[in-house]
């Protein structure tokens, strides 16, 4: 159980789904709330992975669908305790953490960007590699200048794995794309490619620092001009906006080169120095939504450059308007016509280019129009693929009759794209094959897996900073804390496997030899981040309660999310047998493909067309839905829908669900039959309910700040950091994380970490029984199950040295902002009244449902540990308190580990550092 992505990955069936719901209607009233919302909870997993499970690796899934086994044998098991309200309790703070987990992944808005996400399994697996470049256009990747906009892309998947690996191999194959200019005098240009630093889209990424640092490298190698340099600069400078997709192409031919910067999704591109001066294209007077531009210039020419923008007309499949306006660019339409007979033609494009001119940063020289050199179209996908075609290929050479081009669509049909565009100039023909459609990550590969988390969950902080950077005198760097650091770091290292050559925890706690101990990799790993958060470091928190528009109005936005339940009623051949939501019907609305084999959008692509919300553009808009209450005789049902509102309030989202599904019921000739009149009548009792967005769902930024705390990490961190994201072998009772020393002495902090451990459900150091699922061919220590010596120990520990009869023991509460109030399910505070009302008082108790007893002894009405010459059990190993002693006197150690390559082109014995996500020059 190697991950806590509850939410993310865990697995279930419909039958479980619908145990545990029927579990809740025959549990006690007090307990029904409690099991419905774990039921619910289980659902949505379930849901989630039959999503979104292919976009993780495989060793999580699974360990995702024992999280979930697990899940319902211990609320079974806390309804069949003799006291299930704690128990209950204790598997809702279980749950937070899933939650908590969820939320570090990214959440909801994660899951957003997920679902946007093709699924191509043979697709993940096409890797842009130096033989790929080679046989399509003949450069060699280690040559000097043209291979490297290549080796630019081999760094950004290469780093943080050994360079003797395959890991050179992972760049996907969407990043590389290859064109071929044909003239009339049988000439031709096919050495020319282009590579993807940055896609254009939310599916991968490594950061605004490493792209911009792999752009600088290739812009040196190619001697770009200053503007090029200036627009690199804006670029790194523009941290508050969205990152455009960066790319660069070359012809090595002729020594062209380009830098290309595209926006998407509706966010602006940044402010790039002399863009604005651009002439505007034969079409569009104003730049779109989506607009690319370039720099382009001769390799060797320092000083000389050209711009370009380019233009897609939106009409797509208006054939009629790319001869209108294309006419007088090419020699008549004819070879349009033909184009659009044969393929299609799915959009046309303009390209406007200034004359060539020389940029000094001093001063801004006009920018002066040159004759349109080329327009082109874009060619739709044949028989609905994206792959290239033989047969399509051969049609195409066959119309443009250019000499040379059939041998080229041969040799580059490699890179698996299909022709793209075809652009047409004075004397001479342009092939593209470019991707399309971006988004085929392979989850097996590390450095993709890396990446796409950056993209889904907006981080790659952790992928840049290291750990010996100097504290700021607030102890934070950034305004992130250290500790939030060194947590970030452990799961790059202990989950994730993203830096070999920094940490081999990962791939060792992995392997079949090292089940059920910990690999000394790991133990330094967590030693490590022990050494961060000692000493009372703080950690950074949220209130994870729903958000209250009425006490923040401004924070009405189309990034809150709200749920509609829209009751139905089935049409039925004579209205007394009617039929259920299922076969199309149900894979229409239960199915979150936004186009589906159905041939037609599902609910959620129609909502997600329909619906406008506030500030949102119309391709970041996201829903889901699925379908509640049905399969019965009268043929009814529930469809809920979650999604964002067109005001951002509740009261704006059900207005427009509202009109949507009375025009939904009302229609005819989609996948479901529905009684009209019925089920308009049915959805007079729809109903909708506030946003589940909390605060804690929120960019940082957003949230008010009364609604943010920052307090200890403390032994409960380090316990639920590692019972949720610990390698097996490094969990009790494999290994004792927990040091001899507390992380903070705190009262509150000393307090709940008690608490915690005591109510570990079957993890932990005091834990007394033998779990569920366990493998007993592993070895285990002498005298388990029984009390764990971790456990005495810490029980042992003298809380009165540190609290007073009026200590506040809730750590949230005593480190909260003044007068503000939580009412999270995992954080509550309330700071507007008299104070702390969760006091020490006489001393906490050993309470605990699930573990602990065997370390108490009990005499009459007194209850104490065990003395410490009594019987216990010791972990084969324990973390190691002269490391922690080493590491915490010389940091360094614990930083992430720097990787040099020797780099044969520097004259000089120069090399580059590499750091986990990026290079930095050295």
């Amino acid at each position: 159980m190697k991950t806590a992505v509850l939410l993310l990955v865990a697995a279930g069936t419909a039958k479980r789904d619908e145990d545990l719901h029927a579990l809740a209607a025959r549990t006690r009233t007090e307990h029904r709330p409690a099991v419905a919302r774990s039921a619910a909870r289980a659902a949505k997993a379930s849901r989630l992975l039959a999503d979104h499970g292919h976009l993780l690796p495989p060793d999580l899934r699974e360990k995702g669908q024992d999280l979930l086994n697990e899940h319902e044998f211990r609320l079974h098991a806390a309804l069949d305790s003799a006291n299930p309200g704690p128990a209950l309790a204790a598997i809702e703070k279980r749950e937070a953490g899933y939650l908590k987990a969820f939320r570090k992944l990214g959440g909801e808005g994660a899951v957003s960007k997920a679902r946007k996400l093709p699924k191509d399994e043979e697709r993940t697996k096409l890797r842009a590699t130096r033989e790929v470049l080679f046989e399509a256009t003949g450069i060699d990747a280690e040559e000097p200048v043209w291979g490297a906009p290549f080796r630019a892309l081999e760094g950004l998947f290469r780093a943080g794995h050994p360079v003797s690996s395959l890991a050179e191999r992972e760049a996907p194959m969407e990043a590389l794309g290859v064109s071929a200019k044909f003239f009339e005098d049988g000439t031709a240009l096919t050495r020319r490619y282009h590579v993807a630093l940055q896609p254009p889209c939310d599916c991968w990424t490594f950061g605004r620092e490493a792209v911009v640092e792999q752009a600088r490298n290739v812009a040196e190698s190619l001697k770009a001009p200053p503007l090029v340099e200036a627009w690199l600069d804006s670029i790194a400078a523009d941290d508050t906006g969205k990152l455009p997709s960066v790319g660069f192409g070359v012809s090595a031919e002729d020594g062209a080169c380009k830098l290309y910067v595209l926006n998407y999704g509706g966010n602006e591109l940044p402010p790039l120095p002399l863009v604005d001066a651009l002439p505007r294209t034969a079409r569009k007077q104003d730049r779109a939504s989506s607009v690319m531009v370039s720099v382009e210039w001769k390799f060797g020419d320092m000083k000389t450059q050209q711009m370009r923008q380019y233009a897609v007309e939106a009409a797509e499949g208006d054939v009629a308007v790319a001869r209108h306006t294309q006419d007088e660019r090419f020699a008549g339409d004819e070879l349009v016509a033909a184009l659009d007979g044969t393929f299609g033609v799915k959009q046309s494009e303009d390209i406007a280019v200034t004359a060539p001119f020389q940029y000094d940063k001093a001063t801004t020289p006009p920018v002066v129009a040159a004759p349109l050199a080329k327009s082109g179209l874009k060619l739709k996908r044949q028989d609905g693929g994206i792959d290239s075609n033989a047969e399509t290929d051969a049609k195409l050479a066959a119309l443009l009759k250019a000499p040379g081009a059939d041998a080229w669509l041969a040799r580059s049909r490699v890179v698996r794209h299909a022709l793209s565009n075809v652009q047409f100039g004075e004397g001479f023909v342009t092939l593209y094959r470019h991707p399309t459609v971006f988004g085929f990550v392979d989850p097996s590969s590390a450095p993709q897996h890396l990446a796409l988390r950056n993209a889904l969950a907006k981080n790659t902080r952790a992928t840049r900073r290291r750990l010996d950077e100097t504290r700021s005198s607030s102890g934070y760097l950034d305004d992130v804390t250290h500790c939030d650091e060194a947590i970030e770091l452990f799961l790059d290292r202990a989950v994730w496997g993203a830096n070999e050559l920094d940490s081999t925890c990962k791939r060792d706690s992995d392997l079949a030899a090292n089940a059920g101990t910990c690999p000394i990799s790991c133990q330094d790993d967590v030693a490590c981040l022990v050494v961060a958060c000692s000493d009372c470091a703080l950690v950074d928190a949220v209130c994870d309660e729903p958000v209250d528009l009425g006490a923040h109005p401004s924070l009405a936005s189309g990034d809150l999310r709200f749920q509609y339940k829209a009751p139905v009623v089935m049409a039925g051949a004579d209205g007394s047998n009617r039929d259920n939501i299922e076969g199309d019907c149900h894979t229409y609305v239960d199915q979150s493909d936004i186009v589906q084999p159905l041939g037609r959008k599902s609910l959620e692509g129609q909502l997600e067309d329909d619906v406008q919300c506030k500030d949102k553009h119309q391709d970041d808009i996201d829903f889901d839905c699925w379908v509640e209450s049905d399969h019965n005789d009268a043929g009814t049902a529930t469809i809920v829908c979650e999604g964002c509102s067109p005001d951002g309030t509740q009261s704006g989202f059900e207005a427009a669900m509202a009109t949507f599904f009375q025009n939904l019921v009302a229609s005819t000739g989609g996948p479901c039959s529905f009684d009209a009149s019925a089920s308009l009548v049915a959805l007079g009792g729809a109903s909708g309910s506030p946003t589940n967005s909390k605060y804690s769902d929120l960019d940082s930024e957003l949230v008010p700040d009364d609604m943010k705390v920052r307090f200890p990490y403390g032994d409960n961190g380090l316990f639920d950091v590692m019972s949720l994201w610990g390698p097996e072998g490094c969990r009790y009772p494999y290994y004792g994380f927990l040091p001899d020393e507390p992380l903070c002495k705190d009262c509150s902090s000393m307090a709940q970490a008690k608490e915690d451990v005591l109510n570990g459900l079957w993890d932990g150091p005091c834990n007394d029984d033998d779990p569920r699922g366990d493998d007993d061919s592993l070895p285990l220590p002498p005298n388990y199950p029984g009390c764990g010596c971790d456990c005495a120990d810490f029980l042992r520990r003298d809380l009165s040295t540190a609290c007073t009869a009026t200590s506040c023991i809730n750590v949230a509460q005593q480190y909260a902002p003044a007068n503000s109030v939580c009412a999270g399910s995992d954080f509550k505070w309330d700071t507007t009244a008299a104070g702390c009302t969760d006091l020490y008082g006489t001393g906490t108790q050993f309470d605990s449902t699930w573990s602990g007893h065997a370390c108490l002894d009990s005499t009459g009405a007194t209850t104490v540990v065990q003395d410490a010459s009594a019987t216990c059990y010791q972990t084969q190993a324990s973390i190691s308190e002269a490391d922690l002693v080493d590491y915490k006197a010389n940091p360094k150690q614990c930083a992430v580990k720097p990787i040099y390559e020797e780099d044969d082109d520097d004259a000089d014995g120069g090399s580059e550092l590499v750091m986990s996500g990026g290079l930095v020059a050295s």
